[in-house]
């Protein structure tokens, strides 16, 4: 396995792993405390009474969405790399405005997950090249 996929993969590992804990943790506990968190913190938008919403948000965006560029880089297609690369800047977007929302709140996690978003965004636009030299023609 290549050391881009490898990283690629362990990467994506990573994040499914921390969508789900995080999402599993305020699900079953909506105030927040299980993450050091109380939703005095959250921002008075409806249907944010709790951790529920962002709980299964986090869930979806961040423990199954991850699966596809997964499941297409095992299987080596091209398309994972795009797909890698739409995750990478769906994580950064959804930091920078978790950041906006609460403000800066829980620093090393925010900054930890911004960071694992441009690196999922980078190594997706790097695979994405890589394997656009795979499939040009070679000259004769």
């Amino acid at each position: 396995m290549g050391a881009l996929r490898g990283g690629t993969l362990a990467v994506l590992v990573v994040l499914i792993a921390g969508g789900w804990f995080g999402g599993l943790t305020f699900v079953s506990d909506p105030s927040g405390s299980g993450m050091g968190m109380t939703t005095a913190e959250l921002p008075a938008w409806p249907l944010l009474d709790d951790f529920t919403l962002p709980g299964i948000a986090l869930i979806v965006l961040f423990g199954l969405l991850p699966l596809i560029p997964l499941v297409l880089l095992l299987e080596r297609d091209p398309r994972g790399w795009a797909a890698t690369l739409l995750v990478g800047v769906l994580l950064v977007l959804w930091m920078l405005g978790q950041m906006v929302a609460l403000g800066l709140t829980f620093p090393a996690m925010q900054l930890t997950f911004l960071a694992v978003g441009v690196l999922l965004a980078v190594l997706g636009w790097a695979g994405r090249r890589t394997a656009d030299e795979f499939r040009r023609p070679s000259r004769s």
